[in-house]
């Protein structure tokens, strides 16, 4: 049997067999709005994160950390383009729809953006442990079923890996500096800390779409999983490393579980903010509406819509 000619349950077969599939195979409907679903959502996330950081080009300490925090927002933004063109390979939507699904308000990104990078130890926490908590979702689906997705995400990946270390380096210096800036540092932790753990996604008993992005291949891990594994492996680890005190009283190992135990999140929060509620939503969306309006003769000039 040719792969353009494979069946419901042939497919299934090669799904759980860990075999990646082609966008001109035969595909599933229900496998292709589900690919759909889960790029588009992050290549919003790719684009408005640009936007926390954005603010901080002008203002960066040193001609150095302006031209380093440039480089990141136009690779983020980059990351961006690369995963609106494979959602297009899907044949579902064009690139121009996925965009206006995103300036009407019709299509969600990842909540973190909609919180306020108030200084410029914001700047380098994102870059350093938002990016990194990234890097822990995105590195597992380079495994991913869709094999567009995944070769894709191995150049952000190799991208984002620099970005962490972008962070660090920030990190290190507000660490290492004076009390005021070691302060500064501790701050953005206690208002990140909750956001952060929210990044991989509701709890897994609670995740919508998570079975169905599980069968169907396209994750690999589920959050619970991922936040683990953050935690463990890169997160608490590297606040230990700089002298951070981490915000949470409750937060212990479990030995026999094997398995990091922390101060219950505020789930209800995490939904609000999802659904328009949180501190930056409306600004995130002005900025991005604004964005895309004053550079149409940019687009004009390129010879594109």
């Amino acid at each position: 049997m040719s792969s353009t000619t494979i069946n419901r349950d042939g497919f299934r077969d090669r799904i759980e067999r860990g075999e990646q599939v082609e966008p001109t195979e035969n595909l599933p409907r229900e496998y292709r709005e589900a690919a759909q679903r889960m790029i588009q959502f992050h290549a919003n996330s790719e684009i408005v994160g640009t936007l926390p950081e954005r603010r901080w080009i002008k203002k960066a300490p040193s001609l150095r950390r302006k031209r380093a925090i440039s480089a990141k927002v136009q690779d983020e933004a980059g990351h961006a383009q690369v995963l609106y063109r494979v959602a297009e390979t899907l044949g579902l939507k064009t690139r121009d729809e996925m965009i206006e699904d995103l300036l009407e308000g019709d299509a969600k990104y990842a909540n973190v953006f909609n919180y306020e990078a108030k200084t410029w130890a914001d700047a380098g926490y994102i870059a350093c442990f938002i990016d990194g908590a990234a890097m822990f979702r995105q590195g597992s689906l380079t495994e991913s079923s869709y094999a567009p997705y995944a070769r894709g995400l191995r150049k952000i990946c190799y991208e984002e890996s620099f970005h962490v270390k972008h962070g660090e380096d920030i990190i290190r210096s507000l660490a290492t500096g004076s009390k005021k800036e070691q302060e500064m540092l501790q701050d953005a932790v206690d208002r990140w800390w909750e956001p952060t753990l929210q990044f991989f996604g509701p709890r897994d008993d609670d995740s919508v779409h998570q079975d169905e992005l599980m069968d169907w291949g396209l994750k690999v891990k589920t959050n619970d999983e991922l936040r683990q594994q953050f935690l463990e492996e890169f997160y608490i680890p590297k606040l230990e490393q700089y002298g951070v005190e981490i915000p949470d009283d409750d937060l212990y190992y479990d030995e026999e579980a094997g398995r990091w135990e922390y101060s219950p999140l505020d789930w209800d929060r995490f939904l609000e903010v999802s659904r328009g509620g949180g501190p930056m939503n409306d600004a995130r969306m002005d900025e991005r509406t604004r964005a895309y309006e004053d550079n149409v003769w940019v687009r004009r000039a390129a010879g594109v819509n």
